[in-house]
């Protein structure tokens, strides 16, 4: 077994020794300790390498929702072409092409009552996604927030029915507003897929929900 020291880690992952410690605590590595020192295999260096994003300029919002239709295992309305370009994209792994999947829907943080929550993620004219879109294996449980998909279309409606208040301090509510032309959910669809909630959960800033979202793309 080969064993790194934490400065040694933070130089082949390009960031800082602090932020190595930080990973150590947060379990996103695994260490341990050597008397006041941490220690770190090689092997969990080399996976948190391979489960870094492709870093670029992000692919328009159809081309992102064809590379995850195909990872979810759907049969998108392409072009060959459209279908060629996505299957090679897909091709490099969805964790290496993760990075370049945001711009398929813009980010609105709100703030809603605890009491509307349930309703929210119940409600017709929205996916749940990211922490709220349970069924696919992830041992993630995190009470009194709320993560979902929205058309632009109706976000309007959305945000006036159940009194979301985009100006507050400590928001609960994470949307994601996609364009209604590109809008990729089945009528009826309460839950957005595996491949979405994998992408969801890795852009995350909170270390358990982006390593819970690497392990779901690694298990594609």
């Amino acid at each position: 077994m080969s064993i790194v020291k934490v400065a040694d880690a933070a130089e082949e992952l390009g960031v800082s020794s602090r932020r190595v410690r930080q990973m150590l605590a947060d379990g996103v590595l695994a260490g341990e300790r050597v008397g006041r020192a941490w220690v770190i295999e090689s092997e969990q260096l080399r996976q948190l390498e391979h489960r870094r994003p492709e870093v670029g300029r992000p692919w328009s919002p159809v081309s992102a929702w064809a590379v995850l239709a195909l990872a979810d295992g759907e049969n998108p309305n392409l072009s060959p072409l459209e279908r060629s370009r996505a299957r090679k994209r897909l091709a490099q792994g969805l964790d290496h092409v993760a990075g370049r999947l945001g711009a398929r829907a813009d980010r609105r943080q709100f703030y809603a009552h605890p009491s509307v929550l349930d309703r929210l993620a119940e409600a017709p004219a929205v996916v749940r996604g990211g922490i709220s879109a349970a069924g696919h294996g992830v041992d993630l449980v995190v009470a009194g927030e709320f993560e979902g998909y929205v058309r632009a279309g109706d976000l309007s409606e959305v945000v006036s029915r159940f009194g979301l208040d985009g100006h507050a301090d400590r928001p609960n509510v994470l949307l994601r507003v996609v364009d209604d032309s590109v809008w990729p959910f089945r009528a009826g669809q309460g839950s957005a897929g595996r491949a979405v909630v994998a992408v969801d959960l890795f852009e995350s800033e909170e270390p358990r929900s982006r390593l819970a979202g690497a392990d779901l793309m690694a298990s594609e």
